[in-house]
């Protein structure tokens, strides 16, 4: 006669996993810190704060930092295939190259960071005491060594946005397609530029519609919690 299998037991030494058969995360990785958070947070505002810094420094928001480095790369690309194919304006296929340089090394560094500082927390959360003494000042000078390297950078890629603007814009009308031509850009090189810097401003509009929007959602959600506790 074939014996029984005996039941699970649900004992207090019974641990939850991080993710379950079918791959994907528990309770206890992302549902429990938005439960602790929630314990912990003075207001909804303060909770929604917390929210947003955790799904920023999450893996998901690295992987997305990652899938951004195919603009820098394309950048690279036809900014050094086409880089004297535009005597219109020497500067754009310069310009491209250059930017994607900057932020292929931007996005980079700050996928590198994002790492290490996940890497730091789990250490600290699990070792207790380790990470003290010299090894915790190196990594704190690293860290900062790591954001003040990415801020130049980031006002570097600032002014060198500007400056491609100043190229790319006053050119607009002037080109040809001519190659014969004294006027001559190719047509990648330059559409791809314009067309870079043209959905740039179109997606910062649209970040700055949908903040605005969530804001005022936002707002009217927490006039009427407030009324209906004066009530």
């Amino acid at each position: 006669m074939k014996a029984e299998n005996p039941p699970p037991s649900y004992g207090q030494n019974t641990t939850t996993t991080t993710t379950g058969n079918n791959g994907l995360p528990s309770y206890d990785s992302l549902f429990g810190k938005a439960q602790k958070m929630k314990e912990e947070s003075n207001g909804a505002v303060d909770f929604f704060k917390k929210l947003v810094a955790v799904i920023l420094g999450s893996i998901g928001c690295s992987i997305v930092i990652g899938m951004f480095l195919a603009i820098p790369i394309a950048m690279i690309v036809i900014g050094s295939i086409y880089v004297d194919d535009c005597p219109e304006e020497k500067m754009i296929p310069i310009w491209l190259l250059v930017a994607g340089v900057v932020g292929l090394v931007r996005n980079v560094i700050s996928t590198c960071c994002r790492c290490c500082c996940n890497k730091k927390k789990d250490d600290d959360a699990e070792g207790g005491q380790q990470g003290e003494g010299e090894e915790e000042q190196q990594e704190g000078m690293a860290g900062k060594l790591c954001k003040a390297f990415d801020s130049l950078l980031g006002v570097f890629s600032g002014a060198w946005f500007i400056a491609g603007n100043v190229w790319v814009y006053r050119s607009k009308g002037d080109i040809s397609s001519d190659s014969n031509a004294v006027n001559y850009c190719h047509p990648t090189v330059y559409w791809f530029s314009f067309w870079f810097i043209t959905s740039t401003y179109i997606l910062l509009g649209v970040l700055l519609l949908t903040c605005c929007i969530c804001c005022i959602c936002f707002c009217c959600c927490l006039g009427k919690s407030k009324n209906k506790e004066s009530d």
